[in-house]
């Protein structure tokens, strides 16, 4: 089905592709996108100073050919109008005009017939200050500059200065030119993204909120959690109006005054319902923490409870993309009678389960208060006057807006990229299962899989970047044909993915994931197939990881410690470790075949060492909870550690073992700052030469040998110079 859909769609384009401007109109459409859009690479802070350098030399130049000999004015205008808008609007500079030239009409008049004194300046900022009031095109704010202009005009005290005024008004032209024509606002797109966050959060809020029902101080903190989330959609509705301003008069974005209209609806639409899920919260955090008596009714209850916050989710899902939400609002008031019947009987669980009954009421019945109308837009009604059709708003033409968006900041990320030196592409699986070591394979079948552990494809592609946003203006058909149908609420065929471990790389549907993860979506279906690697893969994928699962995957080609002890997980924080720990290995190999008489064969070593020296040690390690004292470094990391702090007792003739080595590195865990600052940020760095606490910090005794393999290992490196202690 969605492949056909995709078929419709692309036949349409080819379509209008086939009227025989279609070359001349995408080369027009990209011009128009350059002056609409600033590039990506630059910052907000360049766009603003790039404007108003632009606009202050046009202001100069042309304030010159007029006769003005040094138009400072015309450069001070230009300035003041941009000011703190780097995308300021055609409608705010256009009110500034309007401000500055009722001021100097009314100030010349003044100083022509009444001339200047105290009862006159009053008189004049009155009626300045009331014409403000109403002298604006902005539904919000103030038009000050009319008092201004009008002071500044009294101030000059002749008739002569008022060329400085002129001068004025040609800045304040210049700065509508540039406000209008060169990348003027676009708040579009940031209501999208935060009506995208706030319809997750709301869902996300709603379950929680029921699931800790009756569960005390959790349940309080997310009820202020939701406040929290509340208050901020309420913020981002009264940008509406603004960014209605912004857009009414604007002459390159005319399609987005009806994206606007719509998420007005939607934002307005999740404000409205988040009222309900704050009394909800309210209500889950007061019930009483439930105790012996009530606690099988809560039990009982609190499934139904869930279900019915389930229901309400779809429904919020469904009413947001305009589908029929009848079905589950219905299923969603079952399942609350039938938490009410088993529920505690208790006024606060009473109370929650009526406010989750309003809440689907609301889902179902409440309509938006819009005030964006497209209809007022300043392009629309001249296109109308002039017996032209009304610029049409399409998912398709959004499409368009929305893929230009997504490459601009791929290609803002690629030149960060080049400067922080982090990889600009996905990383492929390739690289991975090398680094890691493939062990096999299985399938898993379709699954939803979370977007977010999506890290790589299963080969190097140029045309996404490392977040699957689209480098390439080639993928704009393909990507605008998935936007047109995933918007409008068609599922799209399971992608193909690996999974390698917690992360997954996909091998087919790279542009889904990346449609996917611009609208928002949590997760995304697929067909998974399990790669097992030797070396475990973490959730982060790169360079640094990839060199530690070779190591690792090297280590376990030698030692075939994960065929031999497959419960066995050695995993280390830093890089160069396990050369270190096969150092231990080949030192208890000596001693063992020492005792056995023959030579020992490497695998064999590796499980006695781990049976006999590595399990021991981090049974006293765990005994003295230093898994715990230690959260950043692994249990691998505290091995090394205990024996090489083993080691230094033993060559200083100081009681020695590993309960003195556990006891040592308490002692300095518990009374040093800074081997806690080093614990959290580069494990076993202290450790690289002898401990230099005072020693009588040791709590026991215990003499003992360090182990075999490790005191072979610290002849070997303190006869090849590579790691001799220092002595001190």
């Amino acid at each position: 089905m969605f492949y056909r859909m995709m078929d419709l769609v692309r036949g349409a384009a080819g379509a209008a592709e086939r009227r025989g401007t279609g070359a001349i109109k995408t080369r027009l459409r990209y011009l128009a996108w350059r002056l609409a859009e600033p590039p990506g690479f630059l910052p907000p802070l360049v766009v603003l100073s790039f404007k108003v350098a632009l606009g202050s030399g046009l202001a100069w130049a042309l304030g010159q050919a007029f006769g003005f000999k040094t138009p400072w004015d015309a450069v001070l205008a230009v300035i003041i109008l941009m000011q703190g808008h780097a995308y300021g609007s055609l409608l705010n500079a256009l009110q500034f005009l309007l401000g500055v030239f009722a001021g100097l009409i009314l100030g010349l008049l003044a100083l022509h017939y009444l001339g200047l004194s105290a009862p006159v300046l009053a008189a004049i900022m009155f009626v300045t200050l009331l014409m403000g009031g109403w002298l604006k095109i902005t539904r919000l704010g103030f038009n000050n500059q009319i008092a201004i202009s009008a002071l500044l005009v009294l101030a000059s005290g002749s008739n002569a200065n008022v060329a400085r005024f002129w001068e004025t008004i040609l800045g304040g032209v210049v700065g509508v030119a540039v406000a209008a024509l060169l990348w003027p606002p676009n708040p579009v797109s940031r209501l999208r993204q935060e009506f995208r966050e706030a319809s997750r959060k709301i869902k996300s809020d709603l379950l929680r909120s029921l699931e800790l029902a009756g569960r005390g101080e959790e349940a309080e903190a997310q009820r202020r959690q939701v406040r929290a989330n509340s208050e901020h959609v309420d913020g981002v509705v009264a940008e509406i109006l603004p960014a209605e301003d912004a857009l009414r008069w604007n002459p390159w974005h005319s399609g987005r005054m009806s994206d606007l209209s719509r998420l007005e609806e939607r934002l307005r639409l999740i404000g409205y319902l988040y009222r309900t899920v704050r009394a909800m919260a309210r209500q889950a955090a007061e019930a009483p923490r439930a105790g012996e008596s009530a606690e099988h009714e809560w039990e009982a209850g609190r499934p139904h409870l869930v279900a019915a916050g389930g229901a309400a989710v779809e429904a919020i899902e469904r009413r947001l993309v305009a589908e029929d939400v009848e079905e589950a609002v219905s299923r969603g008031h079952d399942e609350v009678a039938l938490f009410a019947a088993s529920a505690p009987r208790e006024r606060h669980a009473v109370a929650l389960a009526a406010a989750l009954d309003d809440l689907l009421r609301d889902i179902a019945g409440w309509h938006a208060p819009n005030e964006v109308d497209p209809e007022q837009q300043l392009v629309s009604r001249i296109v109308r006057r002039l017996g032209g059709r009304r610029p049409q708003s399409s998912v398709a033409a959004l499409g368009e807006l929305e893929f230009e968006e997504e490459r601009q900041q791929a290609i803002r990320q690629d030149i960060t990229s080049r400067v922080t030196r982090r990889p600009r592409t996905a990383p492929p699986m390739e690289s991975v299962v090398e680094a890691a070591g493939i062990a096999g394979q299985v399938d898993r079948g379709v699954q939803h899989i979370p977007l977010a552990q999506i890290k790589g494809t299963d080969i190097r592609s140029q045309d996404f970047d490392a977040s699957f946003q689209p480098r390439s203006r080639g993928l704009r058909q393909q990507w605008v044909q998935a936007f047109t149908l995933m918007e409008q609420g068609v599922e799209p065929p399971p992608i193909d993915v690996y999974k390698v471990g917690e992360v997954y790389f996909v091998k087919d549907g790279q542009t889904r994931v990346s449609v996917a993860r611009h609208l928002g979506w949590d997760t995304i279906r697929a067909n998974v197939v399990e790669v097992t690697t030797r070396a475990p893969v973490g959730s982060e994928i790169n360079p640094e990881e990839l060199l530690k699962a070779a190591e690792y995957s090297r280590f376990l080609e030698e030692t075939q410690l994960d065929v031999n002890r497959p419960g066995a997980r050695l995993e280390c924080s830093q890089l160069g470790r396990y050369d270190k720990i096969l150092e231990h290995i080949l030192g208890h190999r000596y001693f063992l075949g020492l005792d056995r008489g023959y030579e020992v064969p490497v695998p064999e070593a590796a499980a006695s060492w781990y049976d006999s020296v590595y399990r021991p040690a981090m049974d006293v390690a765990r005994s003295h909870h230093l898994v715990q004292r230690l959260p950043r470094w692994t249990e691998t990391d505290i091995y090394l550690a205990l024996t090489k702090i083993w080691l230094d007792l033993q060559e200083e003739g100081l009681p020695s073992g590993p309960e003195s080595a556990a006891n040592l590195l308490v002692a300095e865990t518990n009374t040093s700052e800074r081997i806690r600052k080093v614990a959290s940020t580069r494990p076993l760095a202290r450790f690289t030469a002898p401990p230099r606490v005072r020693l009588s910090v040791l709590s026991s005794g215990g003499a003992g040998s360090a182990p075999a393999g490790a005191r072979a290992a610290r002849r070997t490196t303190t006869r090849s110079g590579a790691e001799r202690p220092a002595r001190g």
